[in-house]
């Protein structure tokens, strides 16, 4: 959750183009470097992609434990009733 953002500044820092806060523009980490660029940018793109699978697992393992070990995992998760 920290990386991909750093990740972000880092490509847009070495392709050499302003990195945009919230109406305030950030440095430069790094200086422009079109090769490191694209490399950073690929590098973020597999980290994401392995974010997402990792989610999906993590969605499937629930309901595993919810539907096939038939515990209360996913149970004790949910606020109190009264």
């Amino acid at each position: 959750m920290i990386g991909m953002p750093l990740l972000g500044w880092l490509v847009l820092s070495a392709g050499g183009k302003p990195i945009p806060f919230f109406g305030l523009e950030l440095p430069a980490l790094i200086g422009e470097n079109k090769a490191l660029a694209k490399q950073l940018e690929e590098r973020r793109e597999t980290v994401g992609t392995l974010g997402y699978y990792l989610i999906g697992l993590h969605g499937v393992a629930a309901l595993v434990h919810h539907y096939i070990k038939r515990d209360d995992t996913l149970i004790r998760r949910l606020p109190e009733r009264d």
